[in-house]
């Protein structure tokens, strides 16, 4: 009898740590989240020609009365500049493909630019021609002065 008190109570043992091991809530198996991948580091392109900050320089110099051209400006703000003198363009439009400028002075008269990039994105290199345009000066009666092709070179803002 004491025999088979002792096989109950180790029975009794045995299936009450079962039942405690059976209430213990599983421990789950970690579920991975997929990595994302690391973020593609793009290499750092050139703005487009058109968006640039500089000035650009004509291939060849030319005189309207009396005033050297300079050459241009498209960014921050569209301006021609002849010697000492800078005019405003009242009415610039420029793409990534090309450019209209229209400047009106009292003295130069009217100059008219329209161009195309010949490079789309701005180079390094400053002896490359980066603009084809036609630079046109008319004074107040509308007779042409000036009127010629030219290519231009842009030079980065200081």
């Amino acid at each position: 009898m004491r025999r088979n008190r002792l096989l109950l109570l180790l029975a009794l043992g045995v299936a009450g740590a079962i039942l405690v091991v059976l209430r213990l809530p599983t421990p789950r198996s970690p579920i991975a989240e997929p990595r994302s991948p690391p973020p593609v580091v793009e290499s750092r392109k050139p703005p487009l020609q058109a968006e640039a900050e500089g000035y650009y320089v004509p291939g060849y110099p030319f005189t309207v009365n009396g005033f050297r051209f300079i050459g241009f400006t498209l960014r921050p703000e569209a301006l021609v500049t002849f010697g000492q003198t800078t005019v405003a363009c009242t009415d610039a439009k420029i793409s990534a493909q090309d450019l209209h400028l229209r400047c009106d002075d009292p003295q130069l008269g009217t100059v008219t630019i329209d161009g195309k990039f010949l490079t789309r994105l701005v180079t390094s290199r400053l002896d490359a021609a980066v603009v084809s345009a036609v630079v046109t000066v008319r004074d107040a009666t509308g007779e042409i002065l000036y009127r010629a092709r030219d290519s231009f070179e842009w030079h980065p803002g200081n």
